[in-house]
C-alpha cells in the first residue's frame, strides 16, 4: 500500500481569506451603524424678520438677516386681539401671501406681504414653516 499526502494548504488559504472578508464586512457595519449617533441633527433656521404694516391692511415681513428659507414651507398666521379668529396664509392659499422677488427661497432683502382687511392695530403675526417658528410680532396696540 502506498500512501500519498495530500497538499490541502491552498483551501486553508481561502478559508482564511474569506473569514479575514467576513470579519472586515461585520467590521464595517458595526462602525456605521455607530458613526450614525455622531451625525449633527437638523437644525431649524434663524431668521430676523422686520414687521411692518399699512393702514391699507397690508402686513408685510422683510427677511433683514440669517438663512434662507423655502417659500413654499412657509405660513403667516394673523391672531386678532383676543386669539379667536385666526387666519393662515401660505403661498397656495386663497388669498396668498404674495413673495417678492417671486424666488423659491425666502432670503435676504426680499419681503412677504399679506392683505388682512380687518386690521385693528392689535394683531399677533406669526411667521413659521413646518418645523419651527421663525418669527412672532405684534402688531400695534399695547405689548
Amino acid at each position: 500500500m502506498q500512501y500519498t499526502e495530500r497538499n490541502t494548504g491552498a483551501v486553508s488559504e481561502v478559508v482564511g481569506e474569506m473569514l479575514m472578508i467576513g470579519i472586515v464586512l461585520i467590521l464595517v457595519a458595526v462602525f456605521s451603524a455607530s458613526l450614525a449617533n455622531y451625525l449633527p441633527a437638523e437644525r431649524s433656521p434663524g431668521v430676523t424678520i422686520r414687521l411692518a404694516n399699512d393702514t391699507g391692511g397690508n402686513i408685510t415681513l422683510w427677511h433683514k438677516g440669517g438663512d434662507w428659507v423655502k417659500t413654499d414651507t412657509l405660513r403667516v398666521i394673523v391672531a386678532a386681539g383676543n386669539n379667536s379668529v385666526t387666519t393662515s396664509y401660505t403661498l397656495k392659499s386663497d388669498p396668498p401671501f404674495i413673495h417678492v422677488p417671486d424666488t423659491e427661497a425666502f432670503d435676504l432683502g426680499d419681503r412677504l406681504t399679506v392683505y388682512y382687511p380687518s386690521l385693528a392695530g392689535n394683531e399677533s403675526v406669526t411667521l413659521a414653516t413646518d418645523r419651527a417658528v421663525l418669527f412672532s410680532g405684534k402688531i400695534g396696540g399695547s405689548p
